[in-house]
């Protein structure tokens, strides 16, 4: 079924823009200023501020969760602010306990009603050529990995590590376990890390990424979600928000200011289908789909590249 979402007010580089787009079979299939000469069913969206669906972090959904709470965490921490897809972390404390530990994720996640990608926390001391092997196997793509002041990160064989991902990057990011020293300044471990990152030519993220909302384009592109995810183009999936046009507060350059924290969208669409209404979450479980990462930092942004 083709029709037209009309008169939609979109965010671009320089500011916002008046777009109608053409849907077909869920997949956005022509953008354009205007389409009054084409005939297809239209959605009025002239007083709409339309967004993509959001991509968010997560680290609370372990797998020990009963499904009603599986269920109310997504709807509450998630899905109420406009995140369609999901990059949920579980915690690897062995090596060997890998595939066991990514297997019962998944087995949870079936009933997830959001597309998710999965990613691992480690501790430093696992981190090495044979781990990274094994998270190629897996198809995991995105590595948070744990690390204290006491850490030597120089003691790492870092030219090893980089010669395991030939072919298929990883994305390394540091997790700090003191929050607290982001406070003032850059802990110097991040500073070490940057470095060494930036020596041995690894795709890394090193600044602190926030679970609950919403993941910036720049993050997106390192990680390689992007353009698949966190975008409104043509090829792309019907996955968006809908913001009232007089609710919405405006820097000085006139782009919105959105806190999806303490402002949820008015309607959420994911893949098509209509998943929030003022409020009102239908949790379809099984609809969400694992999606994975081909290779990561595919577009990156001069703002972030090394």
């Amino acid at each position: 079924m083709r029709y037209i979402i009309d008169n939609a007010t979109i965010v671009k580089a320089n500011g916002l823009e008046k777009t109608s787009i053409l849907i077909n079979k869920n997949k956005i299939e022509f953008m354009r200023q205007s389409m009054d000469n084409i005939r297809f069913m239209r959605m009025d969206m002239s007083s709409y501020l339309l967004t993509p669906g959001y991509v968010m972090l997560d680290f609370s959904l372990h797998s020990l969760l009963h499904f009603q709470q599986f269920k109310q965490n997504l709807i509450h921490h998630y899905m109420k602010k406009g995140c369609t897809s999901l990059l949920t972390v579980v915690d690897i404390h062995f090596e060997h306990e890998l595939g066991a530990t990514l297997k019962q994720k998944r087995h949870q996640m079936i009933n997830s009603p959001i597309d998710y990608y999965i990613g691992i926390k480690i501790p430093l001391k696992l981190l090495s050529p044979s781990m990274i092997r094994k998270c190629k196997q897996q198809q995991i793509a995105v590595v948070f990995v744990e690390i204290d002041e006491t850490d030597k990160l120089s003691s790492k064989s870092w030219g090893w590590i980089r010669d395991a991902m030939f072919s298929n990057p990883i994305t390394l990011i540091p997790f700090l376990k003191e929050k607290n020293e982001f406070v003032n300044k850059k802990p110097k471990q991040l500073l070490h890390w940057e470095r060494i990152m930036k020596e041995h030519r690894l795709s890394s993220i090193v600044s602190p990424l926030e679970e609950g909302v919403p993941l910036s384009k720049d993050v997106l592109m390192r990680l390689g979600i992007y353009p698949e995810k966190g975008d409104i183009r043509v090829g792309g999936q019907v996955n968006y928000n809908l913001y009232k046009l007089g609710e919405i507060r405006y820097h000085t350059d006139g782009k919105p200011v959105i806190n999806a924290i303490e402002q949820h969208p008015t309607i959420t669409v994911h893949q098509g289908r209509i998943m929030n209404v003022d409020g009102e979450t239908s949790f379809i479980p099984g609809i969400g789909v694992e999606c994975f990462i081909p290779i990561s930092g595919r577009f990156i942004p001069q703002s972030v590249s090394f």
